[in-house]
C-alpha cells in the first residue's frame, strides 16, 4: 500500500480518533499532503520572496573554503565579510515592505500562490540563510561560537518569526524539519547546499549526513498509520486486528532503522570531514536577552526526528526532551501527534490486564529500538578541530570548566546516548 493509499484509510477513522486526526493535520498541513514534507523553492513563490533564495545560491560559494586559515582572527574576517556580502545583498534586493504585506496575507490565507509547499521551501531557506549568517564560514570558527548574541538582519527576523508561527516554534535557528525535511526537493537533491564547492568527499558526507533524516521519515511513515490504526483497533476491541498491527509495526521498523545504518558509514559520511564540513553548521550557541536573563539555543538534533519520538511514545517511554527543547524546536502538528499517541498508548494498560500477546509483541518492537539506539551509541564520536571549540549540534559548545576537552565532551554524551538506551524498556 502506498502513502496516499494509507493517507485516504486514515481518513476513515480521522472523525472518530484524535490520535488519526492529528496524523491527518501533519501530513496536510506540515507535509503538505505526504510525509516527509513536500516542497517548492524559488520560482515558485510571490515575486517579493523570490529574491532570498537567489542571494542563497548567489553567495553559497563563498561559504565554505577548503583552507583554515594559521589564526583565529583571520578566520573570523572570512565569517564578517560573508555576513557583511549577505547583508548588503538582502538590504539591495528585498523590499521589506512588500515582504511584510505578503506575510500578514499568509498568516490570514489570502496569499494568492503561496501553497503549503512553497511554506516549506520558504523555511528552509530562511532557516539555511540564518544558519549562514549566523557562522559565515566554514568550517564555523571560535571566534564565531563565542558570540552570544547575533545581530540577524531584519529581513530574516521577520521572515523567521512568521514562520515560527506557522510552525508553532520560537527556537532563532533552524530544526530537522527546516533544514533537512524541507530541504529536498522532488528528486531527492538538496536545495541550499553549504559546501557547494567543495571536494566530492566533502559533498557525498553533506548529502548522506542531510539525507538520512527524509529517508528515515519515508520509511517509518507507514510506520504512523500502522501505529494509529492498532490504537483504534485496541479501543474497539477488535484484537485479532491489533495484534496483527503489532506484528506489522515491528516488522516495518526493520527499514528505517536498516537506512539508518546503512548511511553511517565512512564511505558515505567521511569522519575525517563530518564534523568540520558537516557537523558544526547545524547548532546554534547562541542567543537572546529575556527580561534581561540569557537564554541560548542550540536547535539541530537527531533527537528531534518524529519517528523516535512516535514510537517511544506508542511504547509508553518517557518524553527524553524537556518541554522547553520540544516547543522550541519541534512543529506544534509533531507535538501533537505524538503526545496523542502517548495518551492512547496501551502498552502498560495491556500488561496490567496480563495480555501476554501484546506484551510480546510490545518487546519486539522495544528490541528494534534498542538496536537502533544501540547503533547511534556507536557512531557517535567527536573529534578534534584546532579552528573550533568543543560542540555538537544538538548540544552546541559543551567546552566549559566542566567539559574541558573532547574526551570530556564524548563521555558527556555517551552518558545522555546510554542513559536513553537504558530507558528503552
Amino acid at each position: 500500500m502506498d502513502y496516499m493509499a494509507l493517507c485516504r484509510e486514515l481518513l476513515l477513522i480521522s472523525d472518530d480518533h484524535e490520535t488519526a486526526g492529528y496524523l491527518q493535520d501533519l501530513v496536510v498541513f506540515d507535509g503538505a499532503g505526504n510525509w516527509p514534507p513536500q516542497t517548492n523553492h524559488g520560482n515558485s513563490w510571490p515575486e517579493p520572496l523570490r529574491p532570498y533564495h537567489e542571494i542563497y545560491l548567489q553567495l553559497v560559494p563563498t561559504l565554505s573554503c577548503a583552507t583554515v586559515l594559521p589564526n583565529d582572527s583571520s578566520n573570523y574576517r572570512r565569517c564578517q565579510d560573508y555576513r557583511a556580502r549577505m547583508r548588503m545583498l538582502l538590504q539591495d534586493r528585498i523590499v521589506i515592505a512588500d515582504v511584510a504585506t505578503l506575510l500578514s496575507d499568509m498568516e490570514a490565507g489570502s496569499c494568492v500562490g503561496f501553497d503549503l509547499k512553497a511554506y516549506n521551501g520558504f523555511y528552509a531557506c530562511i532557516a539555511l540563510s540564518r544558519h549562514a549568517f549566523r557562522w559565515g564560514t566554514i568550517p564555523i570558527v571560535k571566534a564565531a561560537q563565542e558570540e552570544k548574541i547575533i545581530d540577524i538582519p531584519v529581513e530574516l527576523e521577520i521572515t523567521w518569526r512568521c514562520l515560527c508561527r506557522h510552525f508553532g516554534l520560537y527556537s532563532q535557528g533552524g530544526n530537522v524539519t527546516s533544514n533537512y525535511f524541507c530541504n529536498f526537493n522532488d528528486r531527492d537533491q538538496i536545495v541550499y547546499l553549504i559546501n557547494e564547492d567543495m571536494s566530492e568527499v566533502t559533498r557525498t558526507a553533506e548529502y548522506h549526513f542531510g539525507h538520512v533524516f527524509p529517508a528515515i521519515e519515508k520509511a517509518a511513515s507507514p510506520v504512523y498509520y500502522h501505529v494509529v490504526n492498532s490504537i483504534f483497533q485496541y479501543e474497539t476491541d477488535n484484537k485479532g486486528a491489533y495484534v496483527a498491527s503489532l506484528h506489522i509495526i515491528e516488522r516495518l521498523l526493520r527499514q528505517p532503522i536498516k537506512i539508518y545504518y546503512d548511511t553511517l558509514v565512512d564511505s558515505k559520511i567521511s569522519r575525517s570531514i563530518w564534523m568540520a564540513y558537516c557537523q558544526g553548521f547545524q547548532g546554534w550557541a547562541a542567543g537572546e536577552l529575556i527580561d534581561g536573563v540569557y537564554f541560548e539555543y542550540d536547535v539541530l538534533s537527531g533527537n528531534q526526528l518524529p519517528f523516535c519520538h512516535i514510537i517511544d511514545a506508542f511504547l509508553g517511554l518517557e518524553c527524553y526532551l524537556t518541554d522547553q527543547n520540544r516547543e522550541g524546536y519541534i512543529p506544534v502538528r509533531q507535538r501533537d501527534f505524538s503526545d496523542s499517541v502517548r495518551k492512547h498508548s496501551f502498552r502498560q494498560q495491556a500488561k496490567r490486564s496480563g495480555d501476554s500477546v501484546i506484551e510480546a509483541e510490545m518487546e519486539k518492537i522495544v528490541r528494534r529500538m534498542r538496536i537502533f539506539r544501540h547503533t547511534h551509541c556507536a557512531c557517535a564520536t567527536l573529534l578534534t578541530a584546532p579552528e573550533r571549540l568543543v560542540m555538537t549540534a544538538g548540544k552546541s559548545v559543551l567546552e566549559s570548566e566542566e567539559i574541558p576537552d573532547v574526551d570530556a565532551a564524548i563521555d558527556f554524551l555517551d552518558d545522555i546516548l546510554v542513559k536513553r538506551l537504558g530507558e528503552t524498556r
